[in-house]
């Protein structure tokens, strides 16, 4: 199956703004203003990464947003106080891919087409699949194939790895039967997981990892993003240089850094727009998208 990583992850956020200068301050890395998306009621703003990207995406009509299910969600999570909506993992030759997961047993939504319009009138063409109820429930993420580059002279490449962040380094999502999805991922990922007594773990072709969670009790994290948002993403990983060193910059800019059930540093959710994000040690190569 040519899925071939973890494209992007998806932020929804009550104000876009706000969350714009939250990041800048958490990262010191600016974000790039975003896009309209025609027909979905949602605009963005992107904080880019070498190989990878963090979508910070908000509602901006919801009428039109109430038309699609993936936008529906976007508006779900926002009412809810705004969180991680959803990985978004590259595939090759999108409709294929679609067609051989319906053939074994995991219908999702064919692909359909969008694009991504800038304010100076610059436009991206993409189309994504699994962007159904599939989707709008968090029980798979999407898929997503380009159409074109990106719009414009690629950002410096000492821009992209600002501060010790390479990209993402992985994704964890929530689900509460973990034998069900783990069977389903198997057949989306193309193989069976690495099996814990609560997760299961793929390693993706890009090196990137991707770990389904269920809770291990009530109100432990996992536990409280199902009683939140329900399942799908509920919290990211960056790769960085080093843990330590990038934890004690970001607590310098006087944002709080705590610590995981593995120990490794966890960025306050409260300055993240409700969105847990992990450092980890980890270099990823890949070209500029």
């Amino acid at each position: 199956m040519p899925i071939t990583g973890v494209d992007h992850v998806m932020l929804a956020v009550p104000d876009l703004g706000a969350a714009r200068a939250a990041f800048t301050a958490c990262f010191d890395r600016p974000s790039r203003p975003g896009s309209r998306h025609p027909g979905w009621g949602t605009t963005n703003a992107v904080l880019r990464f070498a190989d990878s990207y963090l979508e910070l995406i908000t509602v901006v009509d919801r009428a039109e947003a109430a038309g699609r299910p993936a936008s529906r969600r976007m508006t779900d999570v926002i009412d809810a106080g705004g969180g991680w909506v959803s990985a978004v993992l590259a595939a090759e030759d999108l409709p294929s891919t679609c067609a051989a997961l319906a053939g074994r047993g995991i219908p999702v939504s064919p692909p359909i087409g969008g694009e991504s319009v800038r304010p100076d009138g610059r436009r991206r063409r993409w189309r994504v699949g699994a962007h159904g109820e599939e989707f709008r429930t968090g029980r798979l993420p999407s898929l997503i194939e380009y159409l074109d580059p990106w719009p414009g002279a690629a950002p410096d490449p000492a821009e992209l790895r600002h501060g010790g962040v390479h990209g993402l380094a992985g994704v964890d999502i929530a689900v509460t039967d973990l034998d069900a999805a783990a069977a389903e991922y198997g057949v989306l990922l193309g193989g069976p997981p690495r099996r814990g007594e609560r997760s299961a773990e793929w390693t993706l072709p890009d090196g990137r990892t991707l770990r389904l969670l269920a809770p291990t009790g009530p109100g432990d994290p996992v536990a409280a993003h199902l009683d939140r948002l329900g399942p799908g993403l509920c919290a990211v990983a960056l790769a960085v240089d080093s843990p330590a060193e990038a934890a004690g910059a970001i607590r310098r800019r006087g944002i709080a850094v705590g610590a995981g059930a593995d120990g490794k540093p966890v960025i306050d959710p409260a300055a993240t727009g409700l969105a847990p994000v992990r450092l980890v040690a980890a270099r990823l190569a890949g070209a500029t998208r």
